[in-house]
């Protein structure tokens, strides 16, 4: 069985090895240059040094850190250590799949079979990239774009902070606006916006229906919220698609899922081994 070191052991390291064939690939070690998981371990596997992790030669080695700097600055770090075996960067392969993306076009495929009915939407456009795929399954559909289309809403922000989910700002994900929204939609004119605060956008729309949601709000507040409202609207057989399920960078949307399943009883969920820790609601 080959050897493989994976550089990097936060969140884009340990879902290189959660997608990672291990019948094929046996890891050794992550290597990581925070002194503090010096000493630690992820899923039973060692994090040590960069240098330590290659210094027993592994036959693979996969670069899993988000960005072109960091990827380089590790790359060099590694041929610097004397490495010379395959060196592949994870943040590359990444970015010619979408887990997410294939998820949505395989539920897509579901709901036209089984003739699943309800509108679409989305809580957390941000510039548009996830509503686009949406509008573009579900041409015929009504769109309902919540966001505040200024980044995150202070008081938000300010119940993050109560309860240390994110080190989040007021404003984060400012640069965008509902006109650049619209203007990426191949079907424009099935979107409804809903510009402002959630969940007082939602008013008038209390006996809407949805048959695919994706709640990306990131935060603890707007994700709980987006729970209460969307998901006793789910029509049957439909779903909701949640971002940062999984993230180590926003803790509170798991925070939300354990919180409303206190309140309202254990949800049908299934984590997606993606880098973004995306998971999936169902209504039977």
């Amino acid at each position: 069985m080959n050897t493989l070191a994976i550089l990097g052991a936060g969140q884009f390291g340990r879902a290189c090895l959660t997608l990672l064939n291990q019948n094929n690939y046996r890891v050794t070690a992550f290597g990581d240059n925070n002194v503090q998981l010096a000493g630690a371990s992820v899923f039973n596997i060692p994090v040590v040094s960069v240098e330590q992790a290659l210094a027993s030669r592994p036959d693979m080695a996969i670069v899993s850190v988000k960005g072109s700097s960091r990827t380089q600055q590790l790359r060099a770090q590694a041929q610097k250590a004397g490495y010379s075996g395959k060196l592949l960067d994870f943040d590359e392969i990444c970015s010619l799949f979408s887990i997410r993306g294939a998820s949505l076009v395989r539920l897509a495929e579901r709901f036209k079979e089984t003739d699943v009915k309800g509108a679409i939407a989305e809580l957390g456009v941000y510039r548009g990239e996830t509503a686009a795929e949406l509008n573009a399954l579900f041409p015929n559909r009504d769109l309902h774009l919540f966001d505040t289309f200024e980044g995150f809403d202070a008081r938000d922000i300010t119940t993050e902070n109560e309860h240390h989910c994110s080190s989040a700002s007021a404003g984060d994900f400012s640069d965008t606006s509902v006109q650049k929204v619209l203007a990426s939609l191949p079907c424009p004119e099935q979107a409804i916006v809903h510009k402002g605060y959630f969940p007082q956008t939602t008013d008038g729309l209390a006996t809407e229906t949805y048959a695919l949601v994706s709640l990306d709000a990131d935060l603890y507040a707007p994700t709980f919220a987006g729970l209460e409202y969307f998901h006793p609207r789910l029509c049957h057989g439909g779903a909701i698609v949640l971002h940062d399920y999984n993230s180590a960078r926003f803790s509170g949307v798991k925070k939300a899922v354990k919180d409303y399943e206190a309140k309202h009883g254990r949800l049908l969920l299934m984590p997606l081994p993606d880098t973004h820790g995306t998971a999936i609601i169902l209504n039977p």
